[in-house]
């Protein structure tokens, strides 16, 4: 058998396919190797993604949702937020598990920090409408009260053209006062109560009515802002340290919306009790210090005669007319009849802490054709003990004194009476005739009764 060349080469051929083939198998499995591996770490590395991770937190969420498993879809999406501060989906997701909930505060406060966080105006929008459905609640709760009102104006402040927080603020007016302070009406602006709102924080409330109106105003918003500006009540008080605040909030509030007679006739009673308590400052301050002997010359001045007749000829006042008129210096009572607002200052009774009060006698009583002109003045508690309560009276009347051993004069002279009530009721009284006169006589009352009876 000869040498044959061809079939070396073919068989060097064959053989080197073979060889070929076996290095081609051993890269593919090298390359399946490293693409499987990096298809893993791929997804090992997907998977830690943040946008994925806050995907599948809400889809986890979503799904307890679905299943009304409203606590642990409120964990999935705080999961989502605590990844991602800026997940729209995520805020309104979990704000709508608090609301299926009736946790309206959690949902509140979701949507506003969602709002800070992102800048949605969704978010904002949806906080707003959980605001005002908190506000109709309370409303339908009779529970309505400024904060109601303070939430109100916030929504209106972030939107001022959402027409029903408009709506909504109208509504409110008439609800305020009457659901939240009609226990003590007379407490409802006086200071130190702190479940009680002070002048203050109403002022301030109003004053941000006034804004809103002012950078976009409407005609039911300035109609709501009038509503506001005399509490829609029939009876409160207010300090009278409060009442040149009052005037003024009055003054510039009206000039940006306009008044109405109602607050006209608001205005009238408190620029009256300024009016007023100006004719009584000096002998108040006489009274402060015990001298009482200058009722003498204040009971027959022209200012106090001037305004004794007002009452008694039953003249056109604000102050509300009766025949003995406190005057005191704490505080006023403001009612309001048909739309009508008078008023009056508070008595001892309703307010035993005062510093003293007077009280003007605007009754009819004549001698030989004279007026009398009388005052009685009651001063303040002593250690804040309302008892023994003493009150002094003094009259400026034509009476018969005696005149040398028994000589009866009619003349104008002045009489004192004093009077002290104690706790179980008892009474001391004493009359001095001809006070500070030449001929002055005094006698206790059990006397003069006696005298009388005789």
């Amino acid at each position: 058998m000869g040498y044959n060349r061809n079939r070396v080469n073919n068989r060097k051929r064959r053989g080197y396919r073979k060889k070929k083939r076996g290095i081609d198998l051993k890269r593919i499995g090298i390359i399946a190797v490293a693409t499987v591996a990096i298809v893993i770490c791929g997804y090992v590395v997907y998977s830690h993604l943040p946008f994925v991770k806050v995907n599948k937190a809400i889809a986890a969420g979503d799904k307890f949702t679905e299943n009304a498993d409203y606590q642990s879809a409120i964990e999935s999406y705080q999961k989502a937020l605590d990844i991602d501060k800026e997940s729209v989906t995520a805020y309104s997701n979990l704000a709508g598990a608090y609301l299926s909930l009736d946790d309206l505060e959690s949902a509140k406060n979701v949507f506003y920090e969602g709002y800070e966080n992102t800048g949605n105006t969704a978010l904002l929008d949806n906080y707003h409408t959980v605001v005002l459905n908190q506000a109709v609640y309370a409303m339908n709760d009779q529970k309505t009260d400024l904060n109601t009102v303070l939430s109100i104006v916030n929504v209106l402040e972030e939107n001022g053209e959402n027409a029903h927080a408009v709506e909504l603020l109208n509504a409110a007016s008439d609800r305020c006062f009457a659901d939240s302070y009609s226990s003590d009406m007379n407490q409802l602006f006086r200071s130190g109560d702190g479940n009680l709102p002070t002048f203050e924080q109403y002022a301030e409330m109003i004053g941000r009515m006034v804004s809103v109106y002012q950078s976009n105003g409407s005609e039911e918003l300035k109609g709501a802002i009038q509503n506001y500006l005399v509490p829609n009540i029939d009876s409160f008080a207010l300090d009278v340290d409060s009442v040149d605040s009052y005037l003024s909030l009055i003054d510039s509030t009206t000039s940006v919306v306009g008044s109405n007679e109602e607050i006209d006739s608001f205005k009238a009673c408190l620029n009256n009790s300024k009016e007023v308590l100006s004719v009584f400052s000096d002998i108040f301050t006489q009274l402060d210090v015990g001298n009482v002997d200058e009722l003498r010359n204040f009971v027959v001045s022209d200012s106090y005669i001037a305004l004794r007749d007002v009452f008694l000829n039953n003249q056109d006042t604000p102050q509300e007319n009766t025949t003995y008129v406190p005057i005191s210096r704490e505080a006023i009572v403001l009612d309001r009849k048909d739309a009508t607002w008078s008023y009056r200052f508070m008595n001892f009774e309703e307010n035993p802490e005062t510093s003293g009060v007077i009280t003007l006698w605007a009754n009819f009583f004549e001698d030989n054709g004279v007026q009398r002109a009388a005052i009685s003045y009651e001063p303040a508690a002593i250690n804040g003990n309302v008892y023994p309560h003493t009150q002094y009276s003094v009259t400026y009347l034509l009476s018969y004194i005696t005149s040398g051993k028994s000589t009866k004069v009619a003349q104008m002279n002045y009489r004192l009476d004093t009077t002290i009530t104690y706790e179980d009721g008892s009474i001391d009284e004493t009359i001095v005739g001809d006070w500070g006169g030449s001929n002055e006589w005094v006698m206790d009352i059990d006397t003069i009764e006696s005298r009388i009876k005789a």
